[in-house]
């Protein structure tokens, strides 16, 4: 029995460390995550995305290369990074991203 919650509190500890590694490997918050898809659905090309992103934020760890790979789709935000509402925006887009 002691073993199962060992087990159970193992897996979540590593859960949370890969959410932490990935979440600073990424690089950019979730917010302009946000952004980049909002855009991408507007019809923005990368690189106007990119330029703006970084003219309303010059301290944006962004670079060319991760919007371009962001707005693929393929860019995971957390639950804790985002407020509910945002939460569930983010994962509204995120669909409406994969289905282009």
């Amino acid at each position: 029995m002691e073993s199962n919650k060992d087990k159970l509190t193992h897996n979540k500890i590593k859960s949370e460390r890969r959410e932490h590694k990935r979440t600073d490997k990424r690089a950019i918050k979730g917010e302009e995550v946000i952004f980049i898809f909002e855009k991408v659905l507007e019809g923005w090309k990368t690189i106007k995305i990119f330029n703006t992103l970084i003219q309303t934020n010059p301290n944006s760890l962004a670079d060319k290369k991760m919007v371009e790979v962001v707005a693929t789709g393929n860019c995971k935000v957390y639950p804790n990074e985002l407020s509910k509402e945002k939460y569930e925006y983010y994962l509204l887009l995120r669909n409406k991203i994969y289905d282009l």
